[in-house]
C-alpha cells in the first residue's frame, strides 16, 4: 500500500504529513558536511507541509524534531523548517 501513498506526492499540500525518507537523495551524511548542515539526521523524521517551491521541486517541512537540540540550523523564515525534495518524502500513510 505505500506506493499508493508515494504516488500521491503530485498532490502534496500545505498541511499534510509526511516522513523524511532521505536527504538529497542520499541515506548518509557526506564527510565533509558541517554539523549544522547535517540534515540526515532528519531522516525517518515526520513533519508538516507549509508550501511548495513554483517548480513543485521542493517542499518547506515543518519538523517535529527541534533542530536546536540537534544542532542544526532552521530555514530563516520558520523554526524547525527546511525545504527538501519532493522525491526524498513521503506520506505517513494509515493502512
Amino acid at each position: 500500500m505505500s506506493a499508493i501513498c508515494d504516488s500521491d506526492l503530485q498532490f502534496l499540500k500545505p498541511g499534510k504529513r509526511v516522513l523524511l525518507r532521505t536527504y538529497e537523495g542520499g541515506l548518509v551524511a557526506p564527510i565533509d558536511v558541517k554539523p549544522e548542515q547535517n540534515y540526515w539526521l532528519l531522516i525517518g523524521s515526520k513533519a508538516v507541509t507549509l508550501k511548495r517551491t513554483d517548480d513543485n521541486q521542493r517542499v518547506l517541512l515543518l519538523f517535529e524534531k527541534s533542530f536546536s537540540d540537534l544542532g542544526l540550523q532552521a530555514d530563516e523564515s520558520e523554526e524547525n523548517s527546511l525545504w527538501i525534495l519532493i522525491s526524498d518524502v513521503k506520506f505517513v500513510c494509515r493502512y
